[in-house]
C-alpha cells in the first residue's frame, strides 16, 4: 500500500508521516500559468522560494513531490506564445527544484512534458474523468506513468475497477476520502470554475456547486453515505483486485488532521467520527501558514457589496469554512456503518440504481449520521437566502 498526502507546507509534519505508508506529497503554488483543481483563495500562501525549500525537505524525508498542473480548462491560452513561454519557464523551474512528478488533465500538456521534459513522471489527474478501459488505455498509450481514476463515480464499481486494472500496466491511484457525489451534475462547472480561479488571472469565484451540494447533504443525510469514499477498513478489498496506491485530500487542512487521515488509512482502521476523515472544513485549528490577508487578496475583486460580504462571512464562520470550529456539528458514527458495508456494491454499479428504491445508504444514514438540529436551524435558511440572492441577481443589485 502507498499513500499520497496533500501538502500543507508544514515542514514539521513531514517526519511525522514516516511510520505510515506515505510515498508522496502533492501540491502547487496558489496560482500559475496553468491553474489547478482548487481556487487560489483556498490555497496555502506560498512563494517560489518557500516551495523550493519544502520540496527539498520532502526529499530529505525520503518522499517524492508531485506538482499539480491539473486545471480542467486552459481557456484556449495554450495556443498563444505568451502561454507557451510561461509554461516553459514554469517547467524549467520545477526541474531546477527537483520536482518528481507533474499531474495534468489535458492530453496536450502530457505530450508537451514528455517531449520537452522527459525526466518528469506524468500523472493524469482525476478531472480527466478516466472511468473506462478505453480512456485508461488512451492515457497509457499517450505516455502516462500513472492515472488517477475518476474516483467520484468509480470507487464502488468493482466490475469496472477490475476491467481497468487488467487492461493497463501503469499505476492507478484512487482517491480514498473524497466527499463528492457519483456523476455529480455540477462536476464540469465546478472543475472549470476552479481552473479559472487558480491561473494567473484568478477570476472571481463564488463556489455555487459547493453551496448546492452542501445544502443537499444537510437536507438529505443519505448523501453522506452514498458519496464514493473508501473506508480505511475496506482498503483490503481494493488491494485484492490490484489497487495499491491511494490519494488522500485536502491541501488546506491542519497538520493533525492530515496525520489522522494518514494513520487511519495506513493502519486500515478508524474508530470515531468518520466525518473527520472526509470533510474539508470544520477544524479546531487553522492550517499552517494560514493568512487572512492572503485570503482577502486572492478572493477576488469586490464584486459584491460589503454588506453581502459580511453575510457570506457569517455564513462561512457558522460552518467552520476558513474559520475554526470548536465542535463539528456533523457526526458519521464509524461503529454504525456495517462491517460488510462494501459487499453491497460488489453486486452492481451503484450509479445505475435508483436510490429511492434501493434504500441501502438511507438505512445506514438513519443509524450513522447525526446533524446538530440547532446547527441546521441556523444554517439552512442562510443557504436558501444566498441561493435566492444569486439566482435573482440581488447579490449584485441587478
Amino acid at each position: 500500500m502507498r499513500l499520497a498526502l496533500p501538502a500543507n507546507y508544514d515542514l514539521e509534519l513531514l517526519p511525522q508521516v514516516q511510520p505510515y505508508s506515505v510515498f508522496e506529497v502533492y501540491g502547487k503554488l496558489p496560482y500559475d500559468i496553468v491553474g489547478g483543481g482548487r481556487p487560489s483563495y483556498m490555497s496555502t500562501p506560498l512563494d517560489r522560494r518557500s516551495l523550493a525549500t519544502y520540496v527539498a525537505a520532502v526529499h530529505q524525508n525520503g518522499l517524492e513531490f508531485d506538482y499539480l498542473l491539473n486545471a480542467a480548462c486552459l481557456g484556449n491560452q495554450e495556443w498563444t506564445k505568451p502561454f507557451q513561454k510561461s509554461l516553459n519557464e514554469l517547467l524549467d523551474w520545477l526541474s531546477e527544484i527537483n520536482v518528481d512528478t507533474v499531474t495534468i488533465v489535458a492530453p496536450y500538456l502530457l505530450q508537451i512534458i514528455k517531449s520537452r521534459y522527459p525526466h518528469f513522471k506524468v500523472k493524469v489527474g482525476i478531472y480527466a474523468q478516466v472511468d473506462t478501459v478505453k480512456r485508461a488505455k488512451f492515457w497509457e498509450d499517450l505516455g502516462a506513468d500513472a492515472i488517477n481514476l475518476e474516483s467520484f463515480s468509480i470507487n464502488r464499481d468493482f466490475e469496472k475497477l477490475v476491467r481497468i486494472r487488467e487492461a493497463v500496466r501503469c499505476d492507478l491511484p484512487l482517491i480514498a476520502n473524497h466527499f463528492c457525489q457519483p456523476n455529480c451534475p455540477y462536476q464540469i462547472q465546478h472543475q472549470n470554475g476552479h481552473a479559472h480561479a487558480s491561473n494567473q488571472q484568478r477570476r472571481f469565484l463564488i463556489d455555487y456547486p459547493l453551496l448546492q451540494c452542501n445544502y443537499r447533504r444537510f437536507t438529505h443525510p443519505r448523501l453522506m453515505i452514498s458519496a464514493g469514499w473508501i473506508r480505511p477498513e475496506d482498503i483490503r478489498h481494493y488491494e485484492a483486485i490490484g489497487y495499491s496506491t491511494f490519494k488522500l485530500i485536502e491541501r488546506n487542512i491542519p497538520s493533525e488532521d492530515i496525520l489522522r487521515r494518514a494513520k487511519a488509512y495506513s493502519e486500515q482502521r478508524f474508530e470515531g467520527n468518520f466525518a473527520e476523515l472526509i470533510f474539508s472544513w470544520g477544524f479546531k485549528k487553522h492550517p499552517p501558514r494560514f493568512s487572512w490577508l492572503h485570503l482577502l487578496r486572492t478572493f477576488g475583486p469586490w464584486h459584491i457589496s460589503l454588506s453581502q460580504y459580511k453575510m457570506v462571512g457569517d455564513f462561512l464562520q457558522m460552518q467552520g469554512i476558513f474559520f475554526t470550529q470548536d465542535q463539528m456539528p456533523i457526526e458519521i458514527d464509524s461503529h454504525a456503518i456495517p462491517d460488510n458495508f462494501i459487499e453491497h456494491f460488489k453486486t452492481g454499479d451503484c450509479c445505475d440504481r435508483d436510490c429511492a428504491r434501493c434504500g441501502y445508504c438511507q438505512a445506514i444514514a438513519d443509524q450513522a449520521v447525526r446533524i446538530d438540529p440547532q446547527f441546521l436551524e441556523r444554517v439552512l435558511p442562510m443557504y436558501q437566502k444566498i441561493e435566492s440572492l444569486l439566482v435573482t441577481g440581488e447579490m449584485w443589485s441587478v
